[in-house]
Formats: C-alpha cells, structure tokens, sequence
C-alpha cells in the first residue's frame, strides 16, 4: 500500500473564485437588488452569499454566535440553524443537507443562497447571471429544493441505466477508473489521497473499499464523521454518481476502512485485524464505516459501526 500524507485545505476566497470574464451574479429580492458587501460567489454550480444582506432582504432575524460560528435565523415560524463549515443545517429541529457548508470569508459568513431563500418560504428564479426571490409570508420547507443545487457534476442529474454505460465493469476496471479519476478525496475540512479494494461478488453486488493508510486521516476522518456524518457525502457522492454512469451500475457499496491508533494491545481483537507500529503503538485495523446509493430507488445512506449496533449517522433521496 502507497504511503501517503494527509493534505489540510483551508477555506479560501481561491476556492470560490469565479473566472475573470464570468459575469457577477445580480440578486434580486421582491424586485429590489440586494447590495452586499463582497459580490455572490459560485462554487460546484451553488451561488453563496453574505448572509447579513440576504437575511434582511429577506426579513429573517437572525444571531451570530462567534464562539460557537452558528448563525440561529427565524421566518414566519420556520427556525434555522447554520454552522460553518458544516452541510447540515437544522430546519425547524429536523437535519436537512445543504449544498455547500457555510464558510467564513474575510470575516464575512458566507450560505448557500437557494436553500436559506427557499427554507424562509420564497421562491427563487434564474436567468442567466441574475437571481430573482420573491419572498413570502408563510413558511415552507425547504424540501423542494432544487437537487440540481446538490449535485458537483452533470452525472448527478442524469438517471441511472443500463444504456449509461460505457465501461465493462470489472473489479480492475473499476479500480483503476477510481486511481484515475479519484485519487484524491475531500470534506469541506481536509483533503485525503486514497488507495482502493473492489469487490464485485457472484450476485453482481459491487463494493468499493476506500483504504486510509494514513493513520492520522484515518483518525481526523472518523472525527469529522462524528461530528457530521453527512461529510460522508462530501467524501464519496461524486465518485459514487461517476462510477454507476459511467459502468452501468444501480447500487453501489462503500466501506471505509479507518486505522485508530492504541497506545497498549486492546484485548479480544484476533491478530488479522491489528498490527503494530515501530514505535510500540498498535493500529486496529477495521471497517467504522459503511454505506450504499441505490441509483434506482434514488437513496443512499452511512452507517457507524463503531458500537453494539449499526447507527445511522446519514441518509439522503433525492429525486
């Protein structure tokens, strides 16, 4: 296996930058354009925005918690919670995943400018580099979100058949698709270089095995994963969608094989699974995560298994 090192990636203006000849974007709320202080950026196809002239165009009160980074917003009865850097935003108390997290940009907090609109109840429309929201005075929810806006590439919008393939799927097809391609893998936090196992058994059940072995990634991920399992999404839905257009497939299984590192030998652990380091320490070497995109049914969800039970930690349709 490749030894490889763990790459951190701060949050940047560089990462949203748009090309110098795009257009900036002009929003619009109730036909009155909204002035902000920094111009929308665009990123994977989601329009950001600072959320201070949003929210009061808007009419959404809203508080700032700098210790905690969390903005708490009120509309019409409907109650939102955002963190930065986090995709889950908590509408009404319930877990919804946005598009993109949330992000500090010069002192700016930057959001998603579709979902926060449509969960305050308006509408939004897009014509060319101009957004126009027509606010409203009853609450929605914001599950009629455009999934477009949750989607990185076109794959993602397309419906998944046999007529999309155009590889022979195999396991070293598909495994060197995933060298070729995804290598790398990233979170809104961090960046991870990657090696794989792919097994596709005697039922045609196709699994993916993203190995760590790095064993501080491994240790960072699983962390990230408890604060936010959604990050598994982050992680693996754009290769997941790539993979099932690109070889035909309609339910894709993924393991995440992570290395906690222990200071002493843990006890009733069978010596496949473990393995000691030069420096006495013993690394356990286990599947924590587990997960499956079900194409057909347009479904996916993860699982921790770290525990007695399987927890559900995200899960996600989409139409």
């Amino acid at each position: 296996m490749k030894k490889r090192m763990l790459l951190t990636v701060p949050l940047a203006l560089g990462l949203f930058a748009s090309p110098a000849n795009a257009s900036v974007m002009q929003v619009s709320v109730d036909n009155k354009a909204v002035t902000f202080n920094t111009n929308p950026l665009v990123k994977e196809n989601v329009t950001m925005v600072q959320v201070a002239p949003i929210f009061r165009s808007l009419a959404i009160s809203f508080n700032w918690d700098q210790q905690k980074q969390q903005i708490s917003a009120v509309k019409n009865g409907t109650k939102m919670i955002l963190n930065v850097g986090s995709r889950t935003a908590y509408i009404n108390g319930q877990p919804m995943r946005m598009p993109l997290a949330p992000t500090l940009i010069n002192g700016n907090v930057f959001v998603p400018l579709r979902f926060v609109s449509e969960a305050a109840g308006a509408k939004v429309n897009l014509s060319g580099s101009r957004i126009s929201i027509i606010s409203a005075n009853t609450s929605s929810s914001p599950n009629s979100t455009d999934k477009s806006e949750y989607t990185n590439t076109d794959t993602h919008q397309e419906t998944v058949n046999d007529n999309a393939a155009v590889l022979e799927p195999s396991e070293d097809s598909i495994r060197e698709f995933l060298y070729t391609y995804y290598d790398t893998l990233s979170t809104s936090d961090s960046e991870y270089e990657v090696d794989y196992k792919v097994k596709i058994d005697t039922k045609n059940k196709y699994t993916v095995t993203i190995l760590l072995d790095n064993y501080e990634s491994s240790g960072t991920l699983y962390s990230e994963t408890k604060k936010d399992g959604y990050v598994m999404y982050d992680l693996t839905e754009e290769f997941a969608f790539d993979i099932a257009k690109t070889f035909g497939i309609h339910t894709l299984y993924i393991n995440v094989s992570l290395a906690p590192v222990f200071n002493e030998r843990p006890e009733g652990i069978s010596s496949d699974q473990i393995s000691r380091n030069d420096n006495g320490s013993w690394i356990l070497l286990q599947s924590l995560i587990n997960g499956s995109y079900d194409f057909s049914k347009k479904n996916s969800q993860f699982y921790d298994l770290i525990g007695a039970n399987p927890k559900l930690i995200a899960s996600e349709k989409w139409e």
